[in-house]
């Protein structure tokens, strides 16, 4: 049976920002694609907990570069959307 609880909410909330994050950075807007690097930060709150919880802390290790990928990314993302003039037409 399904149950309510603290750790079963942010699984949910886990995968589904991991799923709208996959497919904002699927766009071919750069914009779009920074909208999809700050949801993978924000999925980092709840995935954080559930590590915690399941005692997988050996996971955590790897947190500081998987934020620096996201962070090179949307800075990388940003420049370029800052480099494209839009036209006038």
């Amino acid at each position: 049976m399904f149950e309510l609880s603290l750790f079963n909410f942010a699984q949910f909330t886990d995968q589904g920002l991991s799923i709208l994050g996959t497919f904002l950075l699927t766009s071919l807007s750069a914009k779009t694609r920074m909208y999809g690097f700050v949801v993978f930060l924000l999925v980092n709150i709840p995935g954080i907990y559930l590590l915690i919880v399941t005692e997988l802390w050996w996971i955590l290790a790897v947190t500081p570069l998987w934020l620096y990928l996201n962070y090179r990314g949307f800075i990388n993302n940003y420049r370029e959307h800052k480099g494209k003039v839009p036209s006038s037409t």
